[in-house]
């Protein structure tokens, strides 16, 4: 498949975006959940669960820079690549509006900053 400049550029954003994200959600689960979660019961399951997969999120992120960069050169070809880029966008579309309610807005940019990019690239 041969994918237009702009898509292949509104792709490799999102690679960038998403793994910049990395870091930045790394850093606030250092800054904002683990000290919350340390003052609130460091030793409750449910806690510990929170804080493990605060950190575990971030392989989503690693996932989607990673196709990003493929699409960005091959497209996004094929049922599955299309399920797995429809349901990512709908899942971060969802969870922003979570963070969002909670009084988490700056997690909006990456949310759905990086699903838009990618359902840009499609209509472009």
């Amino acid at each position: 498949m041969v994918v237009s400049s702009t898509s292949s550029l509104l792709l490799y954003a999102a690679a960038g975006f998403s793994a910049f994200t990395v870091a930045a959600h790394t850093q606030m689960g250092f800054d904002t959940v683990l000290p919350s979660i340390r003052k609130a019961n460091p030793t409750d399951p449910g806690l510990v669960a929170a804080k493990i997969g605060w950190m575990e999120l971030n392989q989503g992120f690693v996932l989607m820079s990673i196709m990003a960069v493929k699409w960005a050169r091959h497209g996004i070809t094929g049922p599955y690549e299309k399920a797995f880029a429809a349901v990512y966008s709908i899942s971060q579309v969802f969870f922003g509006a979570w963070y969002a309610r909670v009084g988490f807005p700056v997690i909006l940019v990456p949310l759905w900053g990086i699903p838009a990019l990618i359902g840009l690239s499609q209509l472009v």
